[in-house]
C-alpha cells in the first residue's frame, strides 16, 4: 500500500513550515521503510518555494471559505491525485511533531471497506459488529483520541491528523451543502461535519500515542502530566507498547531531566498556541 501525506498551506503557513514539516517525517526515514510510494502533497497557496518532492495541489475553492480555510480540505476526499484504491491518505497538520517510533501509526495500512480481516490487532470490535461491517462494506477512517480535557467539542483530532483508503469518504463531499458551514460554525467545524456524515467505522490511533503541548505554558503541560498520569497510566503495562520497559515510569513530560523528555508512548506531538515554537526552548529542545 502506498502512503500520500498531504499538509494544507492556510492563511499564516508558509511554504517553509511546510518543507520544514516534510523533512522531519524525512528524518524518521518515512520513505526508506515503506514498502510501497509515500508521497508528499501541499494543498493550497501557489506552490511557490515548496521543495521539489512536495507535489502542490491547487486549492480550487480559494476564497469560498474566507472566515474558515478549513472547509477547503474537502477537495481532497475525492481529488484525482489521491483516489487510488489500496492507498492510503494522510491529511497532516504541518503544526504535528513526529517523534520515536511514529514510522507505524503513519505507514500502517487501512483495511479496504467492509474487510474486517484487515483489521488492527486489539480492534475491539464483536462478531455482530464485525459482520455488519462486512455485510455493509463500511469504510474506515483513522483519527486521534482525545485523553485529556479539551474545550473542543469534537471527540476525536482529525485536525492534527485523519489517515483514510483512496476515495472511500467522497460522499462526505458530495452531500456538502453551503448551509453546514453555518450549521458547523459552533460544532467544531469541518473536522465535526466529516465526523458525523462519515458511515464506517473509526479507528482511533493508540491510548496517548498523540498529545499536546502548550507553547510558553508550563503549568498546563504540567497539568498534563497529572492527567497523563490520572488516565493514561494505569492502563501500564498492558497498553504500553514501545520495547523499551525501563522508560514505562516517565511521565508525559520532563523538564530539566538528564536524558528523558516525552514519554515513549506518545509518537506524535501538536504544538498548540500562537506563539512562535522557536520562543518555547523545550520545544525547541525536543520537538522540533
Amino acid at each position: 500500500m502506498s502512503t500520500n501525506i498531504i499538509m494544507h498551506q492556510k492563511e499564516g503557513i508558509t511554504s517553509e513550515d511546510i518543507n520544514d514539516s516534510f523533512v522531519r517525517l524525512l528524518k524518521y526515514r518515512i520513505k526508506m521503510i515503506q514498502i510501497g510510494d509515500v508521497n508528499f502533497y501541499c494543498l493550497g497557496g501557489s506552490g511557490e518555494g515548496l521543495l521539489p518532492e512536495i507535489t502542490h495541489i491547487k486549492d480550487e475553492n480559494d476564497g469560498w471559505f474566507e472566515d474558515n480555510e478549513d472547509w477547503n480540505i474537502l477537495q481532497l476526499l475525492d481529488h484525482p491525485l489521491l483516489s487510488e484504491d489500496h492507498t492510503k491518505n494522510v491529511i497532516w497538520n504541518p503544526r504535528l511533531m513526529p517523534l520515536d517510533l511514529c514510522q507505524t501509526a503513519i505507514l500502517s495500512s487501512l483495511p479496504m471497506p467492509g474487510s474486517v480481516h484487515e483489521l488492527p490487532v486489539g480492534h475491539g470490535m464483536d462478531v455482530a459488529t464485525m459482520q455488519t461491517v462486512q455485510d455493509k462494506k463500511l469504510p474506515f477512517i483513522e483519527l486521534p483520541m482525545t485523553w485529556w480535557n479539551d474545550d473542543s467539542p469534537c471527540e476525536y483530532k482529525g485536525e492534527w491528523f485523519m489517515g483514510y483508503s483512496g476515495k472511500t469518504l467522497k460522499n462526505i463531499k458530495e452531500n456538502f451543502t453551503p448551509e453546514h458551514v453555518v450549521e458547523y460554525s459552533e460544532k467544531g467545524g469541518v473536522w465535526k461535519y466529516i465526523e458525523d456524515n462519515f458511515k464506517g467505522v473509526v479507528l482511533p490511533t493508540k491510548l496517548a500515542q498523540f498529545s499536546p503541548y502548550y507553547l510558553n505554558d508550563q503549568e498546563k503541560n504540567e497539568d498534563l502530566n497529572a492527567q497523563f498520569e490520572e488516565k493514561i497510566r494505569p492502563y501500564f503495562p498492558q497498553e504500553w507498547y514501545p520495547p523499551m520497559q525501563e522508560e514505562m515510569d516517565a511521565p508525559l513530560f520532563s523538564y530539566d531531566h538528564e536524558w528523558r523528555d516525552v514519554s515513549k508512548q506518545v509518537r506524535f506531538v501538536f504544538l498548540e498556541g500562537e506563539d512562535d515554537p522557536k520562543s518555547d526552548m523545550y520545544a525547541r529542545l525536543w520537538l522540533l
